[in-house]
């Protein structure tokens, strides 16, 4: 089987059970493999972890074009859609900071240079990356999770939407004032 496929598998569990029941074993018997096959690409659980993260959000980008400012929100709202599609993910990174994932780093990268872009210092972009990055989670996972993190809402359901939207704006409005 491919890595591909289990990881496919893996999400489908992880969204369906949550990180609790992600084990090796539950991935192995879901994707119908023996769970050394998994081991065998992806090592441990971790592994399997930060591989999910890397495939989900690897697409996940600012527009490459507009104003800096609408940049920050096109960025902002795609990774929020993937936390909101995928909020079991999410905290299984949570759970396990040893597998923040390379693309993890690069979103926050790419808003840490579009706020400088505003004219930002170094310090206070990184600052203001920590408050739009929470935001966005908590906001994110409010509406997507129950209490045991598992998701509720089909992606394409997002009663909050709107209130995300404005609350951003009014964040955006303030760091720019």
């Amino acid at each position: 089987m491919s890595p591909a496929k289990i990881l496919s598998e893996a999400l489908a569990l992880l969204s369906s059970q949550g990180f609790e029941n992600l084990t090796m074993r539950a991935v192995a018997m879901r994707a119908n493999v023996n769970p050394m096959t998994i081991y065998h690409h992806f090592q441990d659980r971790d592994g399997l972890i930060k591989a999910l993260a890397e495939s989900v959000y690897a697409d996940v980008a600012a527009p490459s074009e507009g104003i800096t400012r609408s940049r920050i929100e096109g960025l902002l709202g795609a990774y929020r859609a993937k936390v909101m599609r995928y909020p079991g993910l999410t905290l299984a990174i949570f759970n396990r900071p040893a597998v923040f994932p390379d693309h993890a780093r690069r979103i926050t990268d790419s808003l840490t240079d579009l706020l400088k872009e505003l004219g930002l210092s170094p310090s206070r972009a990184l600052l203001w990356v920590h408050i739009l990055v929470d935001y966005t989670h908590g906001a994110a996972l409010a509406v997507a999770t129950d209490e045991n993190g598992n998701g509720l809402q089909p992606a394409a359901t997002d009663p909050e939407h709107a209130n995300y939207e404005r609350a951003i704006s009014e964040l955006l409005d303030r760091l720019e004032a």
